[in-house]
């Protein structure tokens, strides 16, 4: 099965959401940043205002440093995630200089994926360690952390269906 295709940021987003929700661990951390540094910033201001209504200014004063810290966390983590994905990204096609479309050739043996005139990787079955795909992008895990990806979008109902046929032969999951 062979298959063209463009990324964009957007492909590229989709991946990382799907790569977050992998392991229990990634998913905590995840709701630390965008939930539980936000309620506790706010909680703590809370508990300043009523230090201060109450009288104990001392308590209150000390307990302002360690909130100031968690706004400051809770605006600048998500700040910078939109930054570093877009940086990333562009390291990521910082090689194609101009080449937009990609190709992979998804065999029995391997997988192939080629930049033409910039790259060619291929990956045997056996070295895959797993496998992720949704709606949006679709996903091989080289490694617990490295994978590549590509916009599910590229496959047709008929080679999403092989695809899945392949990877249910192929990868076997391994422990993580």
């Amino acid at each position: 099965m062979k298959l063209s295709y463009t990324l964009a940021l957007d492909d590229y987003k989709a991946a990382l959401r799907i790569h977050m929700r992998q392991t229990i661990g990634r998913r905590v951390r995840v709701v630390l940043v965008r939930a539980i540094l936000p309620i506790l910033a706010v909680v703590g201001l809370m508990c300043i205002f009523i230090l201060k209504i109450k009288g104990n200014s001392e308590l209150a004063s000390d307990l302002l440093a360690v909130d100031c810290w968690l706004l400051l966390l809770s605006i600048i983590l998500p700040i910078a995630r939109i930054f570093d994905t877009r940086i990333c990204f562009k390291r990521l096609l910082r090689p194609l200089q101009g080449i937009s479309t990609m190709s992979l050739d998804i065999g029995d043996v391997c997988i192939i994926s080629t930049i033409s005139g910039v790259s060619e990787g291929k990956f045997f079955w056996r070295g895959i360690f797993d496998f992720a795909q949704d709606e949006k992008a679709t996903m091989f895990y080289i490694d617990k952390r490295r994978f590549f990806f590509f916009p599910t979008l590229a496959l047709s109902p008929a080679k999403r269906s092989e695809l899945n046929d392949l990877v249910a032969r192929h990868v076997v999951r391994k422990q993580k």
